[in-house]
């Protein structure tokens, strides 16, 4: 039991639950086809059913407070999981009102694990090294999303579109089960009569007013997020619609851009723990964001290895922030409220991903051209950069004002 109450332990546990979580989300998505067809809806309706599942996160993000306080972040975790699970099984069984109902489950358990983790890990985390333990916990987000990729439409094939549902939601219910072990130690400061709704609605938000910087942190979250999402939902179609492309070179480009924005967010992690200045990586990678979208309409008659290149820099940068970002929120709260803190950042943060993909669709419509509207776009990460950097030097103003 000693080493339930480790760093490695609870680092791997709660990547775990960080990346089952995420494959929950993507479960209808990915069995689109299959599961449209048998429900008798079109498969473009599946672009609602995600934005319901990040808007119930973004109120479960809210609400995870009172929660935290009341249950401890492993009872949290467990209750995310087992509201993934039954998630599945309302897609699974229930037909397109157990599609809506799971939506709002799998949504709102995916709003509570990130609170849950920041938690512990801003607990055990050493200063010197917390950048890159969230930048690794935040790897189970493009985890949960290839094991989705790959694992689920051969499982189809054999078990059905609701099989694999189903059987996805008995991994849940294992996992959940098996995160009891981490209670003794993870949920020892619970306070088991704390009010959920009036500790959790709103406190979340309130955090980010009563402590300097996250409110500029939560802000920098929600506009990075659009961009990122909007980039994930349009990228091969702008290949294939503008520049030209296969549809397989396409998928290519855009998978490649994925996976090394994952590999990404443990450099920027790296280099965030070295420079010891948070703020200022998400500075910079707002920048590289700006300048990789404005690079867009005149790349449109580029070759294509620089086409490819530009894409490659952008996945860097569009995707490789989130670790950094959960690093700050931790650092920035209160003392024992990390997981308030990150409550509200991510509050603001999945209301850019909902926002996204019809902001740039907005603008697509006005401009007829997605690249040109991507580099409008480019407005997002400048304001998150700009918001990122004055933070960072009214912190550097604030701490040289105590040293004198």
């Amino acid at each position: 039991m000693r080493a339930a109450g480790g760093l490695a332990a609870a680092l791997a546990a709660t990547t775990a639950a960080q990346g089952l979580a995420t494959l929950a989300v993507f479960v209808l998505p990915v069995l689109a086809p299959a599961a449209t067809r048998e429900l008798r809806i079109a498969p473009h309706w599946i672009g609602y059913q995600v934005a319901l599942v990040y808007g119930a996160a973004a109120i479960g993000s809210v609400l995870s407070v009172g929660a935290l306080r009341r249950f401890g972040p492993a009872r949290c975790t467990q209750i995310a999981l087992g509201a993934a699970a039954f998630a599945c099984l309302a897609m699974a069984l229930g037909g397109v009102a157990g599609v809506l109902f799971g939506s709002l489950l799998v949504g709102g358990g995916y709003g509570l694990t990130n609170p849950a983790a920041s938690q512990v890990l801003a607990r055990l985390a050493p200063p010197a090294r917390r950048n890159m333990v969230f930048a690794v916990k935040q790897m189970g987000v493009p985890i949960g999303a290839a094991l989705a990729g790959l694992l689920l439409p051969g499982a189809s094939l054999a078990l059905g579109w609701r099989g694999t549902a189903l059987a996805v939601a008995a991994a849940l219910l294992a996992a959940a089960l098996a995160l009891g072990a981490f209670r003794p130690h993870w949920d020892a400061e619970r306070d088991p009569r704390g009010r959920l709704l009036r500790g959790g609605a709103g406190s979340g938000l309130a955090a980010l007013r009563e402590r300097p910087g996250l409110a500029a942190l939560a802000a920098v979250g929600g506009l990075y997020s659009a961009l990122q999402l909007a980039f994930g939902a349009y990228a091969v179609t702008m290949l294939v619609e503008e520049f030209g492309w296969g549809p397989v070179a396409a998928g290519a480009a855009a998978a490649t851009a994925q996976v090394l924005g994952a590999l990404a967010r443990l450099a920027w992690g790296m280099a965030a723990d070295l420079w010891r200045s948070g703020l200022g990586v998400l500075a910079a990678i707002g920048l590289a964001s700006a300048a990789g979208v404005l690079a867009l309409p005149f790349a449109v008659r580029w070759p294509e290895t620089a086409v490819l290149a530009v894409f490659c820099a952008l996945g860097a940068s569009v995707a490789g922030w989130n670790g950094v970002l959960m690093a700050e929120a931790a650092r920035l709260a209160a003392p024992g409220r990390a997981g308030e803190a990150a409550g509200g950042v991510l509050a603001v943060t999945f209301a850019g991903v909902v926002a996204g993909p019809s902001l740039l669709a907005l603008v697509v419509g006005a401009l007829g051209s997605y690249a040109l509207a991507f580099a409008a776009l480019a407005v997002l990460p400048l304001a998150g950069a700009l918001a990122a950097w004055r933070t960072r030097r009214r912190e550097a103003a604030a701490g040289a004002a105590g040293n004198r």
